[in-house]
């Protein structure tokens, strides 16, 4: 196979489109944020908005690039902790692209893993990186003796986005499963 053949076949790292939607999709994510739509998650100090169906369906869609874009936007207008929730966005979107290009979207083919994997990417965007991250952000740029050690505090606000995150996996499994494939095609 010739250079020019393998160089024609590469997509760009970000074109218009991705652009786009990465726009779109990270503009309701923080008009969500501005718009202060939050629902308190009772026991816990924990809220939950709707930015998240945004921010995972977008970043997947747009891949890495895209979801840094994404991250910013969804990240930046937290309330008081603004650093901590970009470092978690932006890694978290970073994590979208990735794990659904190369991980989930290689199941298309077969409709039931596809949409186990993205569950299970989805459960992982909390639990393995924005929450952590999230305590990482909080303890280093908003260090607060209240907070405790990071295992604990982690458990508490992982414990306190177990809601969040479940409701998060059950709408963006059905919009996925409900979008035509042309429209779940990473753009990357």
């Amino acid at each position: 196979m010739s250079e020019d053949r393998i160089s024609s076949e590469r997509k760009p790292l970000l074109s218009a489109r991705q652009v786009g939607v990465a726009a779109a999709f990270g503009g309701v994510a923080l008009a969500l944020v501005l718009a202060g739509i939050t629902i308190p998650i009772p026991g816990t100090p924990v809220v939950t908005d709707p930015r998240e169906i945004f921010t995972t369906i977008g970043a997947s869609l747009t891949g890495p690039v895209g979801g840094i874009v994404i991250g910013i936007l969804a990240g930046i207008a937290e309330p008081g902790i603004p650093l901590a929730s970009l470092l978690a966005h932006i890694i978290g979107g970073i994590y979208s692209g990735y794990v659904y290009k190369n991980f989930t979207w290689k199941s298309k083919d077969n409709r039931v893993s596809y949409l186990v994997k993205w569950a299970a990417q989805v459960l992982g965007y909390y639990f393995i990186v924005v929450v952590p991250l999230f305590v990482v952000g909080l303890m280093m740029f908003y260090p607060d003796p209240e907070f405790g050690g990071f295992f604990g505090f982690l458990v508490v606000l992982e414990t306190g986005a177990a809601p969040e995150a479940i409701i998060t996996t059950v709408v963006t499994t059905i919009i996925m499963a409900a979008l035509p494939e042309r429209y779940r095609r990473p753009l990357w």
